[in-house]
């Protein structure tokens, strides 16, 4: 049977008020009292009860992360591994827990609402909803803290670390065309999240700004996984482009891989470029340019922001993270 209060106390000759004291570090007793109610606790290896430390302090010390996307991408994404890593860093130095839960793409709000009203965090980090930019603002009315991550709204409401979605699309278009390309492929075109309107604007207006004439053809509406890339190019009668850039990593893999499979050397025939700058994107057959985005940070200082927002601290609302471009050989 698990060790109580009263057990220490009985062993280490005090009460059990002044056991409780010791163990939740409240300084109203003395050094020599502490080390035999210690030593006590020791002896019997006792373990703290942490529901009840919950609802006495009425704080649980816990963050949920909410992921949304397809399941099997869930734990094998490199982006998402380096994120949690973030975020997981930052809360360890605050001293709060994570779990980590899979939301489905066609039960997002449901589920994320779920978690609010479950009682069993004090914040909660989003990350990859697809859900409608309406449904997405209306999470942000509940009294447990929420932060976004690289998903923006224009309202006061939202707390969101970002990077540059615009500018880094912009960038990476004006590197493709300055090293002579023309007919931009572009693979990620999903107008229900700001995101990825930004980065397929920053394309576009590239192209515009370059004298180039962007066609709607050139544009394809494409989840952020290497499967819906890869069928998009596998499907192509002829590939009539000299570049591809896709709105993320893995989808620059899909393609990559569809693209060799019909006997496309890279960057011979076709260019390539991705966005995120995933671990061992630079292993792969041909190392792939692409866009470097800052993602432990973004999960350490997204993890930082609910925190403070948590505690009741002085905070930013809303951080964006600068990026660079990251010159390999497929591009």
């Amino acid at each position: 049977m698990a060790a109580t209060l009263k057990d220490i106390a009985k062993v280490a000759g005090v009460s059990a008020v002044t056991v409780s004291y010791v163990l939740n570090n409240k300084n109203r007793v003395s050094e020599a009292t502490k080390a035999k109610v210690m030593e006590a606790a020791k002896t019997l290896n006792y373990v703290p009860n942490r529901a009840a430390k919950m609802l006495a302090s009425k704080s649980t010390k816990h963050i949920c992360l909410v992921i949304s996307g397809p399941d099997y991408e869930y734990l094998t994404n490199p982006y998402i591994y380096k994120l949690v890593n973030g975020i997981g860093s930052s809360l360890n130095q605050h001293g709060y827990e994570l779990t980590l839960r899979m939301a489905k793409a066609d039960n997002e709000l449901a589920f994320i609402q779920g978690e609010l009203n479950s009682n069993l965090y004090d914040g909660v980090l989003i990350w990859g909803t697809r859900m409608p930019d309406e449904q997405f603002l209306s999470l942000f009315d509940h009294r447990v803290p929420i932060v976004s991550i690289a998903r923006d709204l224009q309202d006061k409401a939202v707390n969101a670390v970002l990077v540059e979605h615009y500018q880094s699309a912009y960038r990476m278009t004006q590197y493709l065309i300055d090293s002579g390309y023309r007919k931009i492929m572009f693979l990620g075109k999903l107008d229900v999240i700001k995101a990825a309107r930004d980065r397929f604007e920053g394309y576009r207006q590239a192209l515009l700004d370059n004298g180039i004439e962007y066609d709607e053809s050139w544009a394809y509406k494409a989840d952020y996984y290497q499967e819906d890339a890869y069928q998009i190019v596998a499907d192509m009668d002829e590939i009539n482009f000299d570049a591809v850039f896709a709105a993320s990593d893995l989808m620059a893999i899909g393609a990559m891989k569809a693209l060799l499979e019909k006997g496309l050397s890279i960057p011979k025939d076709i260019a390539v470029a991705g966005f995120d700058n995933i671990p061992n994107s630079d292993m792969l057959p041909v190392g792939l340019t692409t866009v470097d985005t800052p993602i432990f940070q973004l999960g350490s200082q997204a993890a930082t922001m609910l925190v403070n927002l948590i505690e009741e601290l002085e905070t930013e609302r809303r951080i964006e993270l600068g990026t660079e471009l990251m010159i390999r050989q497929s591009a």
